[in-house]
């Protein structure tokens, strides 16, 4: 097995280096073949949302960083993502390596590989939606996530005396490289995303990551969401699929069907200032 590590910490050696290099070193323990890339040594260009990627369906224009984390995700057959928990969620350069890469969940090229979500966190509680954007990059993209959690420490390093936390890293990385796809986290929430993002909306319980309806069930103490039939996830391959070729690729036309006229529109607007 091939497992690549990401740490989007711009600090080294830091907490989230420390988790996802934890899950690395178990791989490698068993027999796997490991790389560790860090994104904020490669100056990643920000997306710009030009949409070449998609709308060409080829890799992004800016040719800097990016291009050896496309290469480690291509070369690898497990990822192991780490991103640290700025201000509720995760930090600015996870975001745009995220938007970057947006080409995969049109092409479909990481479907079937595995992976497993590490994050640090300082304090309890204000880690509300890391989860659900470390998750997105796996369910976009058509990867499995085997294993996703959140270790608490606050300074530099002080994660290692988190065993707990260095011990679930640990298992996710003998689970990656044993080829283990179920998912080990726990069994709580949406069975799809994994993730305790359910709210109300229209009178109804809907998880709000995979958009779907569904009903609370309890069992032995564990409450667990129950999606609604017939609707699929807004990650399956087929809403994917529409997502990008009818909404997404069929706006292209009809742009540059207006273009002129909503240049003007758009010049007439701002030359009111």
């Amino acid at each position: 097995m091939k497992i690549l590590g990401i740490s989007t910490s711009y600090r080294k050696r830091g907490n989230t280096d420390i988790l996802v290099n934890q899950a690395l070193f178990a791989a490698k323990e068993k027999g796997a073949q490991t790389r560790f890339i860090r994104p904020a040594d490669l100056k990643l260009i920000p997306c710009t949302g030009c949409m070449k990627c998609v709308f060409k369906n080829e890799d992004c224009v800016f040719k800097d960083g990016l291009v050896e984390i496309m290469e480690g995700l291509r070369w690898a057959d497990s990822v192991v993502l780490g991103a640290p928990t700025y201000l509720l969620g995760v930090n600015s350069i996870m975001k745009n390596m995220q938007d970057r890469l947006i080409i995969f969940g049109l092409n479909r090229e990481l479907k079937g590989k595995t992976g497993m979500v590490v994050t640090p966190a300082g304090v309890p509680g204000w880690e509300p939606f890391v989860k659900e954007q470390l998750m997105t990059f796996f369910l976009f993209t058509g990867m499995k996530p085997v294993d996703c959690f959140v270790g608490y420490a606050q300074g530099p390093g002080e994660i290692l005396g988190n065993a707990e936390a260095m011990e679930r890293a640990a298992r996710g990385g003998v689970a990656l490289a044993q080829g283990v796809s179920d998912y080990l986290g726990e069994d709580v929430g949406c069975p799809i995303c994994h993730i305790d993002r359910v709210q109300n909306r229209d009178g109804k319980e809907y998880c709000a990551l995979c958009d779907i309806y569904g009903t609370w069930q309890r069992e032995g103490g564990v409450r667990r969401f129950i999606p609604d039939p017939g609707k699929e996830p807004r990650f399956s391959e087929n809403e994917m699929r529409i997502h990008f070729h009818e909404y997404i690729l069929a706006s292209g036309p009809r742009f540059k069907a207006n273009m002129r006229q909503i240049t003007k529109d758009v010049d007439a607007f701002f030359s009111k200032g």
